[in-house]
């Protein structure tokens, strides 16, 4: 039976590819049925982040001898450490906005894997018991039809076997959208934007998003899942 589902799975896919051409994750560009999430001159274009990596964020630092980045330097984080996979920077960041706000959905499975592929591995030697995709406000989700980063978690829970809980944290108040604002305002404008869900959280969480900027929203995730009884708070984005 199971067999027989694939087959049926994958000949729907097929059908809505021949009707609905996917698109390069990266450029936007057609792509033909043999290439996967990203077209071939694509590949190799994206701003991956590399070592050596903020213990804090993860993001790229200066050398191996630097161990926190200015921003986690300056302040103490409630997550104990950042998995983001690239730079936010074209062509990478037009994809990301493809993907937040005009209904380039699909967007989310090739990046989800990517970050699975890029730190899976790690995840497991963490303990990381469940995904935790920051959610968004009813009204939000209303009108963009869907949440980017439970997209990316369910990719994300589809190629590691990590399960997915979207009743961790609830999103208790729509705010301003965080890229409109600078940090002090950023920080402020997520106080009490988020509450424990009706799940309990296990020890080990990973929160996911789509960006991270200057942590103010993994900041305040991983608040409120310390609150509800998580030990350790993990977080991985797409961007930083």
């Amino acid at each position: 039976m199971s067999g027989c589902s694939v087959t049926k799975k994958e000949t729907k896919k097929r059908i809505l590819d021949l009707i609905f051409p996917p698109r390069c994750a990266v450029c936007d560009g057609l792509l033909s049925l043999e290439e996967k999430g990203i077209c071939a001159s694509c590949r190799g274009k994206l701003p991956l982040v590399e070592e050596p990596r903020c213990f804090g964020c993860g993001k790229t630092v200066e050398n191996s001898e630097t161990e926190y980045c200015r921003d986690c330097s300056r302040k103490r984080n409630l997550f104990l450490q950042g998995f983001p996979l690239c730079h936010y920077i074209p062509p990478v960041s037009d994809a990301m906005v493809l993907l937040k706000y005009h209904g380039r959905a699909e967007y989310a499975d090739f990046y989800g894997r990517m970050l699975a592929d890029t730190f899976g591995e790690s995840w497991k030697r963490l303990g990381i018991k469940v995904l935790a995709p920051v959610p968004v406000h009813g009204k939000r989700l209303r009108e963009r039809g869907y949440n980017q980063a439970e997209l990316l978690a369910d990719a994300i829970s589809e190629a590691t076997g990590i399960p997915v809980d979207t009743k961790l944290i609830v999103r208790s108040s729509e705010t301003v959208a965080q890229k409109k604002l600078s940090r002090e305002e950023r920080a402020s404008n997520l106080r009490n934007a988020f509450q424990p869900g009706e799940s309990n959280p296990p020890d080990t969480v990973l929160v996911v998003d789509d960006i991270y900027t200057t942590g103010a929203t993994a900041n305040a995730c991983a608040g409120v899942l310390l609150s509800a009884g998580a030990k350790r708070v993990y977080v991985t984005t797409v961007c930083c």
